[in-house]
Parts: structure tokens; C-alpha cells; sequence
């Protein structure tokens, strides 16, 4: 297992770098200057020019590139362009909003992804299981922001029962921290539970078809053991990967929901960066996305080995 993880971790860095070139490239090639977002519309040719030669923009992308990357792997993500205060230290701050709330949202669609799937699976084709697929269809169809705001319009303004936003550190007042952070965990970990119920219950499936259950059966295991001891253990691990990278989709969309419920997290700093074209503030929030979705997946990865240790006699071949 060891030389496994070793062997992922080694690849995290060429991987970064990667991500690191395409979302560089990406930010550089859409229309629009940073310069003239800074300085306004008004802005002298002059002035724009300096403001680039003060940035170093004015110089090849390539450049721009290295001297970006070998900084950003010092710790160091550079100065906002709007307000030149320090990138690196305003994400530190940030992450724990967004980290709480995909975590949340996550805890919330796993809570309700893992026992529908799994009822589904074991009712197959019959009411249940047509009423759970149903329900995850709808929800699938549901784009975040509009439950988001559906759920601010019934519970903050027709029944006010919860704030319709503002923030709470946990450390400072944990029970009002988890009252703000309910309607957005909700709009996100709902949305999010459609496709993870939806592999729960095709991998649960499977699993309950496969030779090893009728065997169990066969054996005189009770329904109860067959399902949590084999069925579910089984049907874990499949789920388990794409719930890895539902995670990284529930981190990285957070800029919408962040925004209506007014979070000071990295999504609301990412939506600023966009509106003001601040390259510095989106290449930092972005890089620290994406180490986290790594890490994600890593982690995800030693616990499906856990799991089922074939993987790591397979990898190790």
C-alpha cells in the first residue's frame, strides 16, 4: 500500500503542473484586459502601459508562466490587481468557508445518496425503487442556484425560520455557524445526491447479482448480513471514486451559491476575480482548487485500497 501512495504522491506534481499551464492558458486567451479593469474605461494608453510593465503583463506568456508557478510553489500567489493586497493570505482565510460548506454538502447528498441507493437496489422495479429513481431525476435536473434561491424565497423571506446569509465562524458561535451554513449546504448536497444515488444503486445492483451473494444465500446468511457485510462493503468502493470527484465539482461550484448566501469563501473571491479580470486572485484560488481536489482523490483512492485490497496487489504488479 505504501508504494502505492508514493507512487500517487509523485505524480501529484506533474499533475499540478499541468492543471496549473491550462488554467493558465484559459485565463489568458478569454477577451478582455486587466489593465483597463483595474484602471477603468478612462484609462490612458500611458497608463496602461505602465500598469502591464508594473505587473510584468507586458512581458512573453511563458515568462509570465514560470515566474507564476516557481512563486506559487514558494507559497507566494502575487498581489490583487485591484487592491494589492496579498493573494496567498486572503485564500488561507477564505478556504475554511469553502472547505465547510463542500464538506456539508457533501455529508448531506452521502446521507441521502447511500441508504436511497441502497433501498433502491434491493427493491429493484418495484415502487420504492421507482419513486427513489424518480426523485434523483428531479433533483438531478435542478440547477443549484435556482434551489438556492427557491429555498431563500420560502425559508428566509415567506417563513423566516433561517438567514437568507452572512457567515459565523464555527470557533466563534458553532451553533450559529451551522443555522447560515444550512439553506447553502442544502442547495449544493441536494443537487449533488441525484448522481450519487443513482451509482449507489447500479453498483449495489451489480454487487447483489454477482455469484459471491447467491452463495451467501445459499449459505444461510441472513438478509441483514448479506446486505451490510458483502452487498455494501462491495458496492462502497465504486462509489467511493465518483464521490471523490462529486467532491471536487461541490468545491470548485461554490462561486454561485457563495455569492447568493453571501460566504466570504473562495467562490465569492474567484467571482470577483472574474468581474475585475485580477489574474493573481484567480490563478491562486484556482491552483488551491485543484491541490484539494487532488487531495481528495488521493485519499479516496488509499480508502478504496483499504477496502478491497486487490487493488494493491493489482497495482503492484
Amino acid at each position: 500500500m505504501l508504494r502505492l501512495i508514493f507512487t500517487r504522491l509523485a505524480l501529484f506534481v506533474p499533475t499540478l503542473l499541468a492543471a496549473s499551464i491550462i488554467l493558465f492558458i484559459a485565463i489568458n486567451v478569454v477577451p478582455g484586459s486587466a489593465a483597463r479593469s483595474a484602471l477603468g474605461v478612462d484609462a490612458t494608453p500611458q497608463a496602461i502601459m505602465r500598469f502591464e510593465a508594473l505587473n510584468g503583463l507586458d512581458r512573453p506568456l511563458i515568462v509570465q508562466y514560470s515566474d507564476w508557478f516557481i512563486k506559487a510553489m514558494q507559497g507566494d500567489f502575487g498581489k490583487s490587481f485591484q487592491n494589492r493586497v496579498a493573494v496567498g493570505p486572503e485564500i488561507l482565510k477564505r478556504l475554511p468557508v469553502t472547505l465547510e460548506l463542500a464538506l456539508l454538502a457533501f455529508l448531506i447528498a452521502n446521507v441521502i445518496a447511500l441508504p436511497l441507493g441502497a433501498i433502491a437496489a434491493f427493491r429493484h422495479r418495484k415502487i420504492l425503487d421507482v419513486i427513489i429513481t424518480t426523485f434523483a431525476t428531479i433533483l438531478g435536473a435542478v440547477p443549484n442556484f435556482w434551489l438556492a434561491t427557491l429555498f431563500v424565497l420560502l425559508f428566509a423571506l415567506i417563513w423566516p425560520i433561517l438567514p437568507a446569509g452572512g457567515f459565523t465562524p464555527f470557533l466563534s458561535d458553532p451553533k450559529a455557524n451551522l443555522i447560515q451554513m444550512i439553506l447553502p449546504a442544502l442547495s449544493l448536497g441536494l443537487v449533488s445526491s441525484s448522481l450519487l444515488l443513482r451509482i449507489m444503486r447500479t453498483t449495489m445492483l451489480e454487487v447483489l447479482n454477482s455469484a459471491y451473494i447467491k452463495t451467501a444465500h445459499a449459505k444461510g446468511a441472513s438478509e441483514r448480513v448479506v446486505l451490510i457485510r458483502h452487498a455494501l462493503r462491495n458496492a462502497l468502493i465504486p462509489f467511493f471514486t465518483v464521490g471523490a470527484v462529486e467532491f471536487g465539482f461541490l468545491f470548485g461550484g461554490v462561486v454561485v451559491i457563495e455569492d447568493i448566501f453571501r460566504l466570504p469563501g473562495i467562490g465569492s473571491l474567484v467571482l470577483v476575480g472574474i468581474i475585475n479580470r485580477d489574474y493573481p486572485v484567480l490563478l491562486g484560488s484556482a491552483l488551491v482548487i485543484t491541490i484539494v481536489v487532488l487531495a481528495a482523490n488521493m485519499i479516496v483512492d488509499t480508502i478504496a485500497m483499504i477496502l478491497d485490497p486487490r487493488q494493491i496487489h493489482a497495482g503492484e504488479r
